[in-house]
Formats: structure tokens, sequence, C-alpha cells
């Protein structure tokens, strides 16, 4: 480090003791040997009234004075050719917060909690334009102050402020304030309207841990620049939307904007030069245009253009390298599922009866009695209505609510084979669904499926052999001998486990010898209109023997047809589920049907 830059005298205020102590520890480890600290914000303002020093780290809020109180104080101090050199410490990076600051005179932020590596690096910037602009200031003063001198330093100093107000510090586009600000000012020019396009890359998190932050904003700069060669060729935008996503903006609507942004997605979504390793680039962006009928846009519509931009983005593949077109059915797909994650933590929380489980009949092919059933997850909101698990699982998986849905279907499930002995004098084997995210998940956080299992079962007082949990294959990719260990583990628990949904994952026969499970499940892809196509026959038939020669019970999915049972009963699968004997049955009808005697009649 530069002994310059070291020997700079730096103040650091904060009323939280913790912060102070984390931040001096930084500096002083990286090499700063005069750096001070101060808890009051008014004990602060007197001190650099009366000592030199080149950099103020500041706290934005404290209680006796807060930060913009103190800016103001020594602004007020100020020479008419000097600036307060202030970095602001928040853990608030609201829009107004951020004007807030600017608006009272600093020149930077560091965001809490900190990140080491940036926060030495604004300081370090900010030191040297310091030490620069304090160089200049010593030179006018060797040289008499002379006007014109003071003149041009003070140009300087404003240019450079006003430089780091708009622009952003790592591509040098302009800022998400700047770019809003000459969207209106573009809008009033071209009155025909303006096309906002948001584009985000997807690729930085990988590229951060192989090669550090110096080679994300070296990958940052490069799809800066590829994004601003084309927009400037039509005379448009381009600027920083916040962290990885850009806002480009053409100062036209029509049939020529889809394909400037085909050439866009091209020219940003490429592989990235000066690694040792080929980086490509991906994505995803949307677009929309702002018009008006008198011909002024206003703020709001350009705001709903770019809130529009942001639903078409959000309704792609994270790798897709398109940019497509907003439409109402993205903004609506993009409202509900908001609603359907807002409604679903309430329900688990304060509601978790909305929650209930429907049955549907496994048949035995032979003498076609019901020998078990899949105890199906349904949602009933007061306002709502039925909510489709299609809906609602995907959202609990990536909110990790998934866990405890688990549960809950699982102790359902242990109530209603209670309800079974105890209205029918016996029971049949219910199989539940366990989501390879919810295996994730406990695996993340160190917790046991099976010590969960155990309890539930001790709880309702249900012997293991009524339980079957159905793992899919995506399942085992979480970690196949962790989740190997957990399977063992519920077979010597007594719990069967079944592998459901066999064929549409990755199939490799080669795992089928190592997996703990008593039961396949074939998918109903192979078994829908199999009696009329021989090769797909041919492959049901080959997954059932190959299932009896390991000594595994073959379930038949999706089975629909007579001719389906047919073809089932001539390869000797021994149970089927489906549509042809039965759609998924509430707990009532469900007990009922257990009750006749006899073989099941086909539903149709």
């Amino acid at each position: 480090m530069d002994d310059a830059i070291s020997a700079a005298r730096i103040l650091i205020v904060d009323d939280n003791a913790a912060n102070l102590a984390v931040l001096a520890e930084l500096l002083d480890m990286a090499g700063y040997t005069r750096v001070y600290t101060e808890q009051s914000a008014r004990r602060a303002v007197a001190r650099w009234q009366a000592e030199p020093f080149d950099l103020l780290l500041l706290d934005i809020r404290m209680p006796d004075m807060d930060g913009h109180a103190v800016m103001t104080a020594l602004q007020a101090h100020l020479a008419d050719d000097d600036y307060l050199p202030c970095i602001v410490l928040t853990a608030q990076t609201d829009r107004e917060t951020r004007e807030a600051a600017l608006d009272a005179g600093a020149i930077d932020f560091i965001a809490k909690p900190f990140d080491f590596d940036e926060t030495l690096k604004r300081i370090k910037t900010a030191l040297n334009t310091r030490l620069l602009h304090t160089k200049t200031r010593n030179q006018l003063t060797d040289f008499g102050q002379k006007i014109s001198a003071q003149t041009e330093a003070l140009i300087a100093k404003d240019h450079d402020l006003a430089y780091l107000a708009a622009h952003d510090s790592v591509t040098g586009l302009l800022n998400r304030r700047a770019v809003t600000a000459r969207i209106t000012q573009m809008a009033k020019a071209h009155q025909g309207g303006v096309t906002c396009a948001l584009i985000e890359v997807t690729d930085t998190d990988q590229l951060l841990l192989i090669e550090g932050v110096e080679s994300v904003d070296m990958f940052l700069r490069t799809v800066s620049t590829q994004l601003k060669m084309v927009i400037d060729d039509h005379l448009g935008l381009c600027g920083v939307w916040g962290g990885q996503t850009f806002l480009c903006v053409l100062p036209f609507i029509g049939d020529g904007v889809p394909l400037v942004f085909d050439r866009l997605a091209k020219a940003a979504f490429s592989s990235v030069a000066g690694f040792d390793f080929d980086v490509s680039l991906h994505g995803r962006g949307g677009f929309s245009s702002a018009q008006s009928d008198t011909g002024v846009l206003d703020e709001a519509a350009i705001d709903a253009a770019i809130r529009r931009a942001g639903f078409a983005l959000a309704s792609q593949h994270k790798r897709c390298n398109l940019l497509v077109e907003f439409n109402q059915i993205m903004a609506d797909t993009a409202l509900r599922r908001n609603l359907i994650e807002r409604e679903l933590n309430l329900a688990m929380r304060q509601s978790p009866e909305q929650f209930f489980l429907q049955f549907q009949p496994k048949v035995d092919l032979k003498s076609e009695r019901v020998v078990g059933c899949e105890a199906l997850l349904r949602w009933d909101h007061p306002t709502l209505g039925w909510i489709s698990p299609a809906e609602f699982i995907p959202i609990a998986e990536e909110k990790g609510q998934i866990e405890q849905l688990g549960f809950i279907v699982i102790a359902q499930a242990l109530q209603f084979i209670q309800r079974m002995h105890r209205d029918c004098g016996r029971a049949v084997m219910v199989a539940v669904n366990v989501s390879g995210y919810q295996f994730e998940l406990m695996r993340a956080k160190g917790g046991s499926l099976i010590d969960e299992i155990r309890d539930l079962l001790e709880k309702y007082q249900i012997d293991p052999q009524y339980l079957e949990l159905e793992i899919t294959e995506s399942a085992l990719m979480s970690g196949f001998d962790w989740v190997i260990e957990k399977l063992h583990r519920l077979r010597e628990l007594g719990v069967s486990v079944a592998l459901d949904d066999f064929g549409t994952g990755y199939s490799s026969f080669s795992y089928l010898q190592k997996l703990p499970i008593t039961t396949l499940k074939i998918d109903r892809s192979f078994v829908d209109n199999a009696a009329n196509m021989p090769r797909q026959a041919a492959l049901l038939g080959g997954i059932v023997r190959m299932a009896q020669e390991l000594g595994l019970v073959t379930v038949a999915e999706g089975v629909e047809t007579l001719g389906d049972i047919e073809l089932l009963k001539t390869f000797n699968c021994p149970i089927a589920q489906g549509y042809y004997y039965s759609r998924p049955l509430m707990p009532d009808a469900f007990i009922v049907l257990l009750r006749q005697p006899g073989r099941i009649l086909p539903a149709h």
C-alpha cells in the first residue's frame, strides 16, 4: 500500500461499539496506521473541526445526532475549495435514504453488514480522491491560490462529485436515479414513446468463488460495454438498475424494437475473453413500451413500463438468453404467485386445517380389492377455493416450507390409518410423497427425517408397516449416499419405501440394486395407451419383469382404460392405481369403499 494512503487519518463515527471495533480492526489489518473512533456524534463534530482528517466513515442513524445533522454541521465550516470526504455507513439501501445522504454531502455508501473486500476498496478509492484533492489544494496555496487555479479546482471537484453521484462505480454506466431522470428527458424529446428493457446477468456467483471480486467487476464491465455499443447505435440509454441488472431504453416503439433487443441479447449473452477458462454469459430480460395519447409521457407511465419489463424478465428461465415482450399473463402469473406465497405462509402459521388429504386407491389386479392408497395433499382456501398442488407445492419447496408441509401430510395420513382401524376394523398401507427438496432442506439443517417419523408413529400408535414413503428419482440427487443411508434407516424402522414416477428421471438401472426400496411405481407415461403401442408395451413389460426379478412390488400409475388393465394383467403386474378404478377420494368416501365386500368396480 502507498505510504500516503496507509498514513491517511480516518475517523469512524458509530454509536455501536461493535461496528467501531470491526472497522478499526479491518483497517488495522489492511495497513492503515492512523484510525480513530468516536461513539458520540457531537464529539466527532468537534474533533473533526479541531483536527485534520482525510476521511469520515459515518453511521447515518445515531441517537444524539444523526448522520445528516453531522454532515450539515461539517459542511457549514468547509472552505470554498473543499468538500466533505464522507462515506455513509448504513443498513438501509432504499432510494430515499441514499438520496438524502447524497444531498447532505456523502460521496459513497458502505452497506451493513460489512463486505470486507468491498469496504476496503471503497475506502481506498475515497482516500485516493481525497489525497489527490489535498495535493491540488496545496499546489494552489504554493502558487498564491491564484483565482484561475481556484476556479479550475472547483470545477474539477464539482464534476467529480456529480459524476460519482450519477454513475455506477463498477461499470461507469448511469445509475438508477440518473438513468430514470434521463428517460424523462428522452420521452420529452421523442413524443412517440419509449421502450424499456431490464436485462439480468446470472453467471457471476461461480466466477466470484473461483476468480474473486475483480473478475466479477471485469465481467460486468464487459457486459455493460456490449450493451452500450448496441444501444448507442440507436440513440438510446443504458444504465445499471441494480446489482447485475441493466436498464436499456430505446427512444421509439413498434416493430423495430424486437430486432434491436434480439441483437442486444446476442451481444450481451456471449463468451467473455480474459479468463483462464471459458466464460459464457447467460441471463434473461424483458421489455415493454410506454406511450401516451397526449404525446407527453410522465414519470408514472415510465415507471409502469419498467415494472412491466420486470414482470417479463421474471417470467423467463434464468439462463434462457432471451429478451421477451411483456404481456398481461406475465403480470397475472406473478401477482397470483405472490398471492399464493403470502396466503400459504399465513395458512401454515395460523390455519393448517386448510390442508387436507384425499386418498386414491391402489387395487390388486388379481382380486381387484383395495390393498393400499396414496395420500394426496389438497388446499381449500376460505376465499380462493381449492388451490392445485402444482401451484403451491413448488412455492413451498422454494421458500423452505416443504419440510413443515410434509410433516402435516404424514401426521394426517397416520390419523387416517387410525380411523380405518376404528371404522373398518382393518387398514391398508398409506403412501405419502416426500419431496427431494425436503431431503435437501433437512440435510442442510442437520435434521432427522427418521426421528421425526418415529415420533409421529409413536404419537399416533401406528404400526410402521402401514406407512410407505414415496420418493422420486430427483430426491436421490440431493446426495445419493446420504439419501441411501436415510432410506436404510427407514426400512429398519419398518416403513416401506417406494420409488415414484420411475422412468421419468435419471432412470439408471444400476442404482436400483443399491436402493433399499420395496416398491417400484411405473410412471403413467409408460402405461397410457400402451395397449395400442407395441414398443411402449414392450418397455412396460420389461420394467415389470425387472421389478419382479429384483423382488419389488410394482404399481402402475395412471391406469384409465380396460385395455390398460388387461395389458398389465398379461405382464403379471400386481397393483394398479388410476381413474379406471377411482379418482382421489375424500376420507369418508374412501372408508365407504373400504367397507364394501368383494372386488372394486370400475369407476366408469
